[in-house]
């Protein structure tokens, strides 16, 4: 079963362009509350991972994480 996986990442902040460019496979947006909104399908647990530990490596706060399957 091959299913849609939508994520939506919240992080602290707002990123710079260096730091929205280590995550191409998503779009930022700036949440309502000044924070960063990374979205976009994923194809798999381990690329969420490499976003998460991107995030991590960045000292990035991450705030959520959720995931819609389609």
């Amino acid at each position: 079963m091959n299913e849609q996986r939508l994520y939506h990442i919240l992080l602290r902040g707002k990123l710079d362009l260096e730091q929205a460019s280590w995550f191409p496979e998503l779009t930022h947006a700036e949440a309502d509350d000044g924070n960063t909104l990374l979205s976009g399908e994923l194809p798999d647990q381990a690329a969420l991972m490499g976003v998460l530990f991107r995030a991590h490596n960045l000292n990035l706060q991450i705030l959520s994480v959720e995931v819609k399957v389609n």
